[in-house]
């Protein structure tokens, strides 16, 4: 149950801090299952996966709404602890899924993920919004650690989504300029968590973060990134950014009802959009 993994301590980092490490929350056979199925993912990628571009001899890759297409990634929703986990995270009597997103950062890629928040570049509004990134392999800085800014969460701010392969902030009007963080990193107090597989970060959609490269020789970095919200959250329409893999359905501020967006706490019955077929 998530009251046995989440503590009130954890809540008040996240509240503080915008980001909290959990330990130990997925077992290591459904990790070993979820290595075998992200690399079914890479061998058949959906339509928004990507490869970004190549920046060294490594390869740095990308994927998303596997839960629709691979049953491993359903059960990661239906059947594991993450719903109630991120529900009391958020203080929230329920929980939404927005989509899942893996990555992977292969040996002696030197691709940075610049500095950004998740929420400009999702189609939610509100405050019960949160991010979960689960590792599959043993992370520290060498091998892309994600880095947060601690606080950014609060500073009322949102800032322009960046572009993956080039760094590049897109061009808004409803959104700031993102601060130079690298260079102003002394004037920040920046976290990070060397994890094992299994261990689960969860920040606040607005926390500022990102990674180095990969600049290990022998360790790959693949990793599932999560998008949850909660009882206060709308749907949104951005005019930069990455759309939904199917249209929902849902108007501008509409709440989250659709199968796009399975609730995942209360437990509920995520749809098993990938029976019927071959798995991908």
């Amino acid at each position: 149950m998530a009251s046995d993994i989440v503590t009130e301590a954890d809540v008040a980092a996240f509240e503080r801090d915008g980001v909290v490490c959990l330990r130990g929350v997925i077992d290591g056979a459904r990790v070993a299952a979820l290595r075998d199925e992200m690399e079914r993912v890479f061998e058949r990628p959906g339509p928004q996966g990507k490869d970004y571009d190549d920046q060294g001899s490594g390869r740095f890759r990308y994927d998303t709404f596997m839960w629709m297409r691979h049953p491993e990634f359903w059960r990661l929703q239906a059947e594991s602890a993450l719903g109630g986990i991120v529900a009391r995270l958020m203080r929230s009597r329920e929980a939404y899924l927005m989509a899942d997103i893996v990555f992977a950062k292969e040996p002696n890629t030197p691709n940075v993920t610049p500095w950004h928040q998740d929420q400009p570049y999702g189609w939610y509004d509100g405050q019960q919004v949160c991010s979960g990134w689960m590792p599959l392999d043993r992370v520290d800085l060498a091998s892309g650690a994600l880095e947060y800014v601690a606080g950014s969460h609060r500073w009322g701010k949102w800032f322009r989504p960046a572009d993956f392969s080039s760094g590049q902030q897109q061009q808004t009007a409803k959104f700031e300029t993102m601060p130079d963080i690298e260079r102003e990193r002394g004037r920040h107090r920046i976290l990070h968590f060397d994890c094992e597989p299994g261990d689960l970060l969860i920040h606040h959609s607005l926390t500022i973060h990102g990674s180095p490269g990969n600049s290990s020789s022998d360790r790959r970095r693949r990793a599932i990134s999560l998008r949850y919200v909660g009882d206060d959250a709308t749907y949104a329409v951005r005019d930069v950014g990455p759309k939904p893999i199917r249209d929902p359905g849902l108007a501008a501020g509409a709440p989250f009802r659709s199968d796009l967006f399975p609730r995942v706490w209360p437990a509920a019955s995520v749809p098993k959009l990938w029976a019927g077929a071959a798995p991908s």
